[in-house]
């Protein structure tokens, strides 16, 4: 079934909803930063394929503002704000040259991209959240919507690039960091009554931490096939 912003209504309508009082809105900077930020990946995952500057742009578009896009479009929150504000393609294009500009460098201090992105997810993850939470939806609709900003992104990107997406194979934390870090902020929003600015703060910390110890102790999801006994 298509998710729409109808079927999430209708799933809003059938779940107990919380009172989730919106104290907290993120910053524009904060979804600008993180849209830089992505499109820096997107271009040098780009450069490393062999793109052409058309191959370059469109990837580091679509793995900046992909989620954000499908976000807006499933919340029927009109024309998606990365269309409306042009600051984010401003963001978008900086991401770009920089990537072109310092490639070679970028590849010298890895450790940092690795930091940049995983705090990013953590910053799309709850941004989200939080717009789900704004237009009156459900704890769960937020969990879904956050998710999908923070990754489908990565997911637009490698199907352009003709690869499976990263999302759906057993690897190293990334969506589940994001998903770890918002169970943090519902059950801090809604079941300890947390003032919102300061649970999206953990929020964001603890899809970082996530991540990055998934990286340095080769934390990895398993495939399900691993767990079924063959006949």
């Amino acid at each position: 079934m298509l998710l729409t912003i109808e079927s999430l209504k209708d799933l809003n309508s059938n779940i107990v909803q919380p009172v989730i009082e919106a104290q907290y809105h993120t910053p524009v900077w904060f979804d600008i930063a993180a849209t830089f930020l992505f499109a820096i990946t997107g271009s040098v995952k780009a450069i490393d394929k062999g793109y052409d500057y058309i191959g370059l742009l469109t990837l580091a578009l679509v793995s900046s503002v992909g989620g954000g896009i499908i976000r807006d479009l499933l919340l029927d929150v009109g024309p998606p704000v990365a269309l409306k504000n042009y600051f984010f393609l401003v963001a978008v294009m900086c991401g770009a040259v920089v990537a072109v500009l310092f490639y070679n460098q970028l590849h010298h201090i890895r450790r940092l991209i690795i930091v940049v992105d995983a705090l990013s997810l953590g910053i799309y993850a709850v941004v989200g959240a939080q717009k789900t939470i704004d237009v009156g939806l459900n704890v769960l609709a937020a969990m879904i919507i956050g998710f999908m900003n923070a990754s489908f992104g990565g997911v637009i990107r490698d199907v352009l690039m003709n690869e499976e997406p990263q999302l759906f194979k057993p690897g190293q934390f990334y969506a589940a960091a994001a998903v770890a870090g918002l169970s943090v902020y519902m059950a801090l929003v809604v079941g300890f009554e947390f003032n919102s600015y300061y649970a999206a703060t953990i929020c964001i910390i603890v899809t970082t931490i996530i991540r990055l110890l998934s990286l340095k102790y080769n934390w990895k999801t398993h495939s399900f096939k691993r767990f079924i006994k063959k006949k």
